[in-house]
């Protein structure tokens, strides 16, 4: 690994030098000759892939509403997203969009999601955040579908809560239905006046709730079948004396215009 100095820097492939870029620092290594993969390296690459692919369904359907930015956060998300295994969102709860901050240091009593997909914040004494004279409180709600590879919908809402009055507590409605998992994210912000004032250590944005896709429930016939009721209920019995009536009228009808 070398570091390059020059004026001129690059990132990529240049022959068999390729270049990169780590923590704001330019490098530069050899292409290896021959790669050797084992099961265990190709199944791990199968893995990243997965979930980068995943990842980048989320930051489409989130980061258009987001007001924070983290230079680590690709890197950060497909990590956990490789921990979380394939098939399961729920171990992104509490995943921190900017690393250098967590909602939860803004509140006493801390936000929740509802069974129905609303944040409730609880009425409580918030305590002082800097010189910040009100939070900017806003819920993200994104519908992905990671089977077909899209974001099926995303919206937010936003509140402002005045830091020098009593917070009687707030309810936000974001909703997105649709088929496919809902990502919930908590994004808050601090000001001054009208101005945000651009503190990492006082603006955070955590994902606070996943929910998974609802099965549509499959209708049902209410009426019994006639086969499956048991002989010996008056039902049956009835339905039975009646047929056996009707038939012998059709026979004796029958027998009738015969002999005419």
């Amino acid at each position: 690994m070398a570091k390059q100095i020059g004026l001129l820097t690059f990132t990529g492939k240049l022959g068999n030098v390729i270049g990169y870029r780590r923590n704001g620092n330019y490098f530069m290594r050899t292409m290896p000759e021959t790669v050797h993969q084992t099961m265990a390296t190709r199944q791990a690459a199968r893995n990243f892939g997965i979930a980068s692919s995943k990842g980048k369904l989320i930051r489409r359907g989130v980061t258009p509403h987001l007001n924070i930015k983290d230079s680590s956060l690709v890197n950060r998300l497909n990590k956990a997203l490789v921990h979380t295994g394939s098939n399961c969102l729920q171990g992104l709860k509490g995943f921190r969009f900017n690393r250098h901050a967590a909602t939860e240091q803004f509140f006493c009593e801390q936000p929740f999601v509802s069974s129905k997909g609303s944040l409730i914040i609880p009425a409580q004494l918030l305590p002082a955040t800097g010189t910040a004279t009100h939070l900017e409180i806003k819920f993200i709600s994104a519908r992905i579908n990671i089977k077909e590879q899209r974001i099926v919908r995303s919206t937010s809402a936003t509140i402002i809560i005045d830091l020098s009055r009593p917070f009687n507590g707030a309810t936000l409605e974001a909703a997105v239905p649709g088929n496919g998992t809902l990502i919930l994210v908590l994004q808050i912000r601090t000001f001054n006046g009208q101005e945000a004032t651009g503190n990492r250590r006082f603006m955070a944005a955590d994902i606070i709730g996943i929910m998974p896709s609802r099965p549509l429930k499959k209708k049902t016939n209410s009426i019994p079948s006639f086969h499956k009721l048991p002989y010996n209920t008056p039902h049956t019995c009835l339905s039975l004396r009646s047929m056996d009536r009707e038939i012998r009228a059709a026979f004796a009808s029958s027998h009738h215009r015969q002999l005419e």
